[in-house]
């Protein structure tokens, strides 16, 4: 009987790969330094969205393979110390929901886009009172609610779009769609 050698994949394989592991925390982490730049102000708002956790929803649920919980992590720590906010806050809060996404996943995929919506405006509501509890803990004082939800408010409105553009980046780099 003929020996079969062991599948080792090629050089081109293994650097694809690496390329579909790094491509969703990168679009993460350009979320992030987009978090700083004053958008909101076109609409006469001080609001800005929470780009990062639009990007942690859509790739927990739509390839959570290609973005682990560590990303996550590194992306909430990144988001905690360039705001001077509570070191962790973000990182806890995005870790929290991305497991609570990544459970309830199975009713997303391949849902259409309203039921797709309809999921982020509920990890949305999840997130704003977890980082709502969060951060009046470290403070030691309720902190006013209503930032946070105007936050998220504006999160899920602008939300659609850059779905579009994830699922762009998904189809076109990443060959996945």
């Amino acid at each position: 009987m003929p020996k079969l050698e062991s599948y080792s994949p090629t050089p081109a394989a293994r650097a694809g790969r690496i390329v579909m592991t790094i491509v969703p925390f990168f679009m993460a982490v350009i979320c992030v330094f987009l978090s700083f730049v004053p958008v909101g102000r076109i609409f006469g708002s001080s609001v800005t969205p929470a780009f990062a956790f639009m990007a942690i929803y859509y790739w927990g649920v739509v390839r959570p393979e290609m973005f682990p919980s560590v990303a996550v992590f590194a992306v909430g720590l990144i988001l905690d110390l360039l705001s001077g906010g509570p070191i962790g806050l973000w990182a806890f809060v995005y870790v929290v929901t991305y497991a609570v996404v990544i459970s309830q996943r199975f009713m997303l995929v391949n849902a259409p886009f309203s039921a797709f919506w309809m999921g982020f405006v509920a990890a949305s509501a999840f997130a704003s009172v977890l980082a709502w509890m969060a951060a009046s803990l470290f403070y030691g004082t309720f902190v006013a609610a209503g930032p946070i939800i105007w936050h998220m408010t504006v999160t899920v409105i602008v939300f659609p779009l850059f779905a579009f553009i994830f699922g762009r980046v998904q189809s076109r780099v990443l060959n996945v769609g």
